[in-house]
């Protein structure tokens, strides 16, 4: 493609560039809660919030690396929570925020964690949502969620042999309402944040993690029941025992 007629990726970082003269420039954006919650829930776990393990920082920066081979055991719960903890948990209350273990452009943490159970100890198969206020596991969608998801991602298929797979979604007008479009560029830190705080987790507690970025998006969006218009998926990472 000639620079002439540059691809939407191209036009959409320069129309969204901080200018001097056009800083001040604001649309209209609704303010939206700052966590979502499943009130209908089929059913709800509490996690054990702020394991408190032990791991060395610079080892694990070292060890890091993408792993898609995993074994058949199950996932434990408590790994499971030490994980979503690492990557989403309170770390700090402040005023009405509630501060994270990732940042997040004004504190507004545009991002939602979802978990596709296959095996872990404990939890039932199926499309699990992190409840942040009160570090809960809410059971969204019951059943065996790795066909789809693999599917979904490409046919990546340790997508389906993972004890689980994290799924991370963005909800644009709760960091739109202050950034504007700017914001979109946020949503994708902010998951990026997230994760390597995930895969630095899962190789302290020995566990092997692959990131993914390469899925189609409305499929994924329909696995876990959002609209891919104010909510859409922005990225995975799998999960599991080496």
């Amino acid at each position: 493609m000639s620079p002439e007629a540059p691809g939407i990726g191209r036009r959409y970082l320069n129309e969204t560039r901080y200018r001097r003269d056009s800083l001040g420039e604001k649309a209209s954006y609704p303010r939206v809660a700052l966590y979502k919650e499943y009130p209908d829930a089929v059913r709800r776990i509490a996690l054990q919030a702020d394991p408190g393990l032990p791991g060395d920082l610079w080892d694990c920066l070292r060890r890091r690396r993408s792993q898609r081979q995993y074994q058949t055991r199950p996932l434990r719960l408590e790994e499971l929570a030490a994980l979503l903890w690492a990557a989403q948990g309170v770390s700090f209350s402040s005023r009405n925020y509630l501060l994270r273990t990732a940042p997040s452009a004004g504190a507004l943490y545009p991002v939602e964690t979802y978990v596709a159970v296959h095996q872990v100890e404990g939890l039932a198969p199926g499309i699990w949502h992190l409840e942040v206020p009160d570090f809960e596991l809410a059971l969204i969608r019951e059943g065996d969620a790795r066909r789809p998801l693999t599917d979904a991602g490409l046919f990546q298929s340790f997508l389906g042999t993972a004890g689980a797979v994290f799924i991370w979604t963005g909800i644009l007008n709760r960091a739109m309402w202050k950034y504007r479009e700017r914001a979109i560029r946020y949503l994708f830190l902010d998951a990026g944040h997230i994760c390597q705080n995930l895969m630095l987790a899962a190789t302290a507690l020995g566990l092997g993690t692959c990131p993914v970025g390469a899925f189609f998006d409305g499929e994924v969006e329909e696995l876990l029941g959002v609209d891919g218009r104010e909510e859409v998926a922005l990225y995975l990472a799998s999960v599991g025992a080496l």
